[in-house]
């Protein structure tokens, strides 16, 4: 049976299951690497599932995601491939797109420019980051953004 013929119920129920085991992995203090092939695969599967089962801002937040565990994971080359599409995607101004989106594109791609050592052109995004971050208007939401904000995403592999 092909992805493409699951109901969109299925797909909405693996969509979320397998987003929820991205953070359950990336919250742990590191990981092997065989987790580390795991989570990209988890992340991975969780953004094609959602392109059946949600609309254009679970991409762009699958985008974000991706961006997200390939910097965590230590390959900022990669991450900024997603970053860029996040990035894209958030500037098409999508149904459904939340200002804490719009903060959350800036600042992946200032990390990842950041972890590439392209410090100048990281800074514009990280200054914009910090705009769009103050501009969320929802508390909890604010408070998330502000602790991501704060957090380097380091290499979590450990080194076997």
């Amino acid at each position: 049976m092909s992805t493409h013929t699951l109901d969109k119920t299925v797909h909405r129920f693996y969509a979320i299951r397998f987003n929820q085991k991205v953070w359950e992995l990336l919250a742990k203090p590191s990981l092997t690497v065989e987790e580390g092939y795991e989570l990209i695969d988890i992340a991975h599967t969780s953004n094609h599932h959602w392109r059946f089962a949600g609309t254009e801002i679970h991409q762009q937040r699958g985008t974000y995601v991706i961006a997200r565990v390939f910097l965590s994971l230590g390959n900022p080359e990669a991450a900024l491939m997603y970053a860029k599409r996040c990035l894209s995607l958030t500037k098409e101004g999508m149904e459904g797109i939340a200002d804490f989106d719009h903060a959350y594109a800036n600042e992946i791609m200032w990390k990842c420019l950041e972890g590439l050592g392209k410090t100048e052109e990281a800074t514009k995004y990280k200054v914009e980051a910090r705009r769009l971050g103050d501009l969320i208007v929802d508390p909890e939401d604010k408070k998330i953004f502000d602790e991501d904000f704060g957090m380097a995403y380091v290499n979590l592999l450990v080194k076997t």
